[in-house]
């Protein structure tokens, strides 16, 4: 006998363990409403008993309003600005002509895209874009002076664009991209009047066999903003009109005497300087007391910490008291520039950087040579991607890892960044799976609330219908709206995409003779029942409608501007009856099919795929359109249609892209489940594809053109993002109907986030959670109500019960209200009378039963002793 009780308390002890120590471990009331809120949606059901006392209904109603009070999203518009410090020129030409995004098509497909080659049309920004990097300049010598023009020419329209793409990494994002062995820019320093120099020999006599151009030697330039010395230029007589060019910059230059010490700061160091030796040829240093070895002019020596030392000129008068001397850079930069035709405008050798040959930069001079004198014209080098470059948001080019060598920027003065899209504010539209035999679409409508309603549903076969299993959707005119019918309305004077458009949902209609007789739709967007007076058709009032049927308008429904007028499709002397609508806003009806604008101006159209505008109840396919009308809302890159087929097999709808759909898609190396993509908007799309569920499309559309925000900077600009929210809004995410659940209409209880409205004894789910106890008011106390949560299998259930219906209600009240009390632990009690809570340490309780057990299990041994 007293083994039996040992054994009904060891079982209760378990479930209250379960009840208590799982709850706890999952939710907290302190956390309420999550985790039946979640990001900003309902994320769960209300249940009730399938004869809850009438209490019990009202208090599931108080939780559910105030739970939608919850259910909410901040829509701020959060905004980030590029704070450029120093000098840049972001790629675009005046305030029209913008860099956009590129579309990802498929192979074969005309490109859809924008370079910075489209922007400047193939040409070239000098200092009027980059007053600092690219200024114009004079070179002077002993000839005269030789004024210069900067430029920096994009000629390829083929690359240097942004797009979303997967990188080598199998990281997908939007990246500005540069294809291998495509030019990323092209620097022209063009003199307008040639910089000259006789032609002379070794000891600067002038010949026709000489080699050496000694006017140009030790001429300044200045080539993107760095200054550059002509230490050498050589000519080979044997073939003129060749040229080889040997030029020093660098960050400190001087000129000292043998055996002098100074120092010079470097990029933050020191770096403390003696000229030890000097000859005709050669000058040595000692440089924070490493050696260089024996410089002749034009050679350079890296120290150990790799900053260069060049030697530009030295001079050593041979006699007793004459200068010993060499002009120098410290954190040198040479470069080597040779062109054995100087006639042609192509280049035959690639640009040498401190002694290295640089892949992909190409070199060349042009100019004229008749042996006499040697003039030069222009300086080029062609810079093309030795590797295809990928450049993510916030990056630089010359930070690309691909990139072997940061000099193929000539002169490494200058970069491109790419700061990311521009924010802006964005709207949904879903086409989303409803079990496996459905789809909706949502969109945000002309008020700017999302309307969802049911798109396709296949009853059998391939078969698929316009709406649900139940009830149709319009979307032509003409066609018979019945009761419980959606239907969609645009108002089609407007321009597209500046459209209004909503769903609604017919729910009846009084008949005419009825006092005060009314007509009812349900606004799908804002959840708001409108309700119109009939009144009898007055006379010029008519249209022709099905089987020459007369009829005539009864009411309008006046939406965001538009009217949409409602006729009667079958006789008004019984209630509920047929309606046919105006549904463009023309005024009148006929055959046309209507379209969506969605609120940020995205056009919408479905189709009957089988070639019939309207919903008959079967079709082959359902074709969905979204596109950007509006030439407005893009610069010059029209957006291209995004296109979906929706069909059925066994009963079971699908979704794919159109056959000839240009579109490709990226799909992200961890997410085997969804691709993605851009259009020129800077729309971004989603493919769902679940492993056993219908595909889906989500669509996230911006308000205004989402752009690439791309910049060509000079030496020490500094590009910084900061964000700011401009204006705060909120979007109530609507709880949906049917979130409210009878006892019975729920399988398992236990696969949902539940709130249970009635104890055991009134509700079957709350029973199923408790454990079926026996006595299902145990644990209740009269004139107490108990709010109390569970451990669900992963998920959470909240009891709101009490003794009675009327501690019940007080329970609910109080989650209801729950910003009014301290709520905390998994368990509060409720006192109806005052509607004070107090927590119920369940842990203590559990603590009792079971030292009341040890106890009871030391009297079994001792009885059996």
């Amino acid at each position: 006998m007293r083994f039996g009780k040992i054994m009904k308390k060891v079982m209760a002890l378990g479930t209250g363990l379960t009840m208590i120590g799982g709850a706890m471990a999952v939710a907290d009331l302190s956390n309420y409403p999550s985790p039946f809120v979640k990001d900003g949606k309902f994320n769960g059901v209300m249940v009730i008993g399938d004869k809850a006392d009438a209490k019990d209904v009202i208090g599931v109603s108080d939780i559910a309003v105030s739970l939608q009070f919850s259910a909410t999203t901040a829509a701020g518009a959060t905004t980030s600005d590029v704070n450029v410090e120093g000098e840049a020129w972001q790629v675009r030409k005046g305030s029209t002509n913008v860099m956009e995004l590129s579309e990802n098509l498929e192979t074969g497909e005309t490109a859809n895209r924008e370079s910075i080659a489209t922007i400047t049309s193939s040409s070239y920004i000098d200092e009027a874009e980059l007053a600092v990097l690219l200024a114009s300049g004079t070179a002077s010598n002993s000839k005269g002076d030789a004024p210069y023009e900067q430029r920096l020419y994009f000629e390829d329209d083929t690359t240097g664009y942004v797009q979303y793409l997967e990188d080598r990494n199998d990281v997908t994002g939007d990246f500005l991209y540069f294809e291998n062995g495509k030019q990323i820019a092209r620097y022209e320093l063009e003199f307008t009047s040639s910089l000259e120099s006789d032609v002379d020999d070794s000891a600067g006599s002038a010949t026709a066999t000489g080699d050496y151009l000694t006017d140009i030697e030790d001429v300044e330039i200045v080539m993107l903003g760095k200054t550059y010395a002509v230490v050498q230029a050589r000519r080979n007589s044997q073939k003129p009109g060749n040229i080889t060019l040997t030029l020093m910059g660098g960050a400190a230059k001087d000129t000292m005497l043998e055996g002098e010490t100074k120092t010079y700061t470097v990029d933050g160091s020191d770096y403390e300087t003696t000229l030890d030796y000097v000859s005709s040829t050669q000058a040595k240093f000692t440089i924070n007391g490493e050696a260089t070895r024996l410089l002749q002019d034009g050679d350079t020596d890296k120290l150990s910490d790799d900053t260069t030392v060049g030697v530009s000129e030295i001079l050593y008068q041979d006699y007793a008291g004459g200068i010993h001397s060499a002009t120098f850079f410290i954190g040198a930069q040479k470069l080597f520039i040779k062109d054995t035709d100087i006639t042609d405008v192509a280049s035959s050798n690639e640009l040498q950087v401190d002694d290295e040959t640089i892949d992909g930069s190409n070199a060349w001079v042009e100019g004229t040579d008749d042996s006499t004198t040697f003039k030069i014209d222009k300086i080029v080098v062609n810079m093309s991607a030795d590797d295809d470059y990928y450049v993510p948001a916030g990056s630089k080019l010359s930070e690309n890892p691909e990139m072997d060598e940061p000099e193929l920027l000539f002169t490494k003065s200058w970069d491109i960044e790419y700061q990311g899209l521009s924010d802006e504010l964005v709207e949904e539209i879903q086409i989303k799976a409803s079990g496996s035999d459905d789809y909706e679409l949502e969109f945000v409508d002309g008020s700017g609330n999302k309307a969802r309603f049911p798109l396709v549903h296949s009853p059998s076969g391939s078969v698929i219908k316009f709406g649900d299993n139940d009830d149709d959707l319009l979307v032509q005119e003409n066609l018979t709206i019945s009761k419980d019918d959606y239907f969609i309305m645009t108002d089609e004077t407007d321009t597209n995409g500046e459209r209004k458009s909503y769903a609604l949902r017919y729910r009846g209609s009084d008949k005419i003779t009825a006092d005060n007789a009314v007509i009812k739709f349900d606004d799908l967007g804002s959840g708001d029942r409108i309700e119109r007076s009939i009144s009898v058709p007055s006379a010029g009032s008519v249209a022709v409608g099905p089987d020459d049927e007369r009829v005539g308008e009864i009411a309008q429904i006046k939406l965001g501007g538009g009217v949409f007028r409602v006729f009667n499709s079958s006789s008004t002397a019984v209630k509920d009856f047929d309606i046919l609508i105006d549904l463009d806003a023309s005024g009148t009806l006929d055959n046309e099919q209507v379209t969506l604008n969605t609120k940020y101006g995205a056009w919408v159209n479905i189709t009957n795929g089988t070639g019939v505008n309207g919903n008959e109840n079967s079709a082959a396919d359902v074709q969905v359109k979204i596109d950007t009308p509006n030439s407005d809302d893009y610069d010059d890159k029209a957006p291209n249609t995004l296109w979906f087929n929706i069909s059925a097999s066994g009963g079971e709808v699908r979704l794919t892209q159109m056959a000839d759909q240009i579109f490709s898609y990226r799909a992200p190396e961890d997410d085997d489940k969804n691709t993605y993509t851009y259009t020129t908007m800077g729309a971004f799309v989603k493919r769902s594809a679940p492993t056993s569920d219908p595909q889906e499309v989500y669509v996230e559309y911006p308000q205004h053109q989402r752009l690439p925000r791309l910049y060509v900077t000079g030496e020490g600009a500094s590009l910084t993002t900061t964000t700011a929210t401009a204006g705060t809004a909120v979007v109530v995410n609507r709880i949906e109907v049917g979130a409210t659940k009878l006892a019975s209409e729920v399988n398992d209880i236990k696969a949902v986030n539940a709130i249970l409205v009635g104890g055991p004894c009134a509700n079957s789910a709350t029973a199923e959670i408790m454990g079926n106890p026996a006595d299902c008011a145990e644990g209740f106390e009269a004139g107490k109500g108990l709010i109390q949560l569970f451990e669900n299998d992963g998920n959470v259930a909240m009891l709101v019960a009490g003794y009675s219906a009327a501690d019940t209600r007080a329970a609910a009240k109080v989650i209801s209200n729950s910003g009014d009390y301290t709520l905390k632990g998994t368990k509060m009690q409720v006192t109806t009378a005052t509607s004070s809570v107090t927590e119920v340490t369940e842990t203590e309780t559990v603590q009792e039963q079971i030292e009341d057990l040890q106890e009871d299990v030391e009297d079994l041994q001792e009885e059996t002793a």
